[in-house]
């Protein structure tokens, strides 16, 4: 059967009025007060039509106000016979998202199986000739692992399990400069009203090109340089005055040191990196 008339056998799906349409968003306005003071604002939309198993997602990325309003990612997701469809305009993620951050949007396709054993994902761009075969499964006594992209040679392994309730992820990807991995342990210490959560992760860069993630646990770090190892340690604890998280980062051999209290939807904190200036921030987070 050709391709083509596949995808379109699948994909076709009618809304009736009995579907239901959902919104949700975040706001996230940031004040900082470093060099200069400045105000950024962010809001990101996502808008649900489902019926009958099926479902239509569009989100709306990127708002500042002021500016022409574009839908980033358009796509459908449904359910035939088993067999699990996602097509349209939206983001892929390389790995579990602790290397690399979400990868431009595109037109593409996948199909999903649950063969029992694991679940496989078959995915392809538009006009690619070349598609890609995602597993993941869970190892009973180990925990969950993926292999993203098997046949190629700088495909993503990733690794989820729990050690003596310690928590850990882990990635790696080897490219043809060098293998990059990454891996956060997680630790929750005291009880549910009175708490130390404990994070530490470990990156070792030896490609710095394929290093991208500029908004994870320790912040930016695409511009780690090759034969590097990034470390960082998070402490988070609940107070009186919301909760308080500490982080120390070494990156590229220079210490960060950031303070955050977190009350309600307001963020106040403070960052400090060696050779630089101490910069106040205060950021306003509110999802719906």
């Amino acid at each position: 059967m050709n391709k083509k008339y596949l995808l379109a056998s699948l994909v076709a799906a009618t809304f009736t009025a009995n579907a239901v349409v959902t919104m949700s968003g975040d706001y996230e306005g940031k004040f900082t007060d470093g060099s200069g003071a400045t105000y950024a604002q962010d809001l990101d939309l996502t808008l649900v039509g489902s019926t009958a198993g099926s479902k239509v997602t569009v989100m709306l990325e990127d708002l500042t106000g002021g500016t022409a309003v574009t839908t980033n990612q358009v796509f459908v997701e449904t359910s035939i016979e088993g067999i699990g469809l996602k097509a349209g305009n939206y983001k892929g993620q390389n790995g579990g998202g602790l290397l690399q951050r979400q990868t431009d949007v595109a037109n593409q396709f996948e199909i999903a199986v649950d063969t029992g054993f694991a679940d496989v994902h078959v995915g392809q761009a538009s006009g690619d000739g070349h598609a890609t075969v995602d597993v993941s499964t869970t190892v009973a006594g180990f925990g969950h692992v993926s292999v993203q992209n098997v046949s190629a040679t700088d495909r993503f392994v990733s690794v989820i399990t729990e050690f003596f309730g310690i928590g850990v992820n882990a990635e790696t990807q080897n490219t043809s400069v060098g293998r990059n991995t990454a891996v956060t342990a997680n630790a929750l210490i005291g009880t549910e009203n009175a708490f130390f959560e404990v994070t530490g992760m470990v990156v070792d860069v030896n490609d710095a090109t394929a290093v991208t993630q500029d908004d994870g646990l320790l912040g930016d770090i695409s511009d780690a340089v090759n034969g590097k190892i990034v470390t960082g340690l998070v402490v988070a604890t609940n107070t009186l005055y919301g909760t308080v998280t500490g982080k120390l980062i070494d990156k590229n051999d220079k210490n960060t040191y950031v303070a955050e209290v977190e009350k309600g939807v307001l963020t106040l904190g403070y960052a400090k990196t060696a050779d630089t200036d101490g910069v106040v921030s205060g950021e306003i987070n509110i999802a719906f």
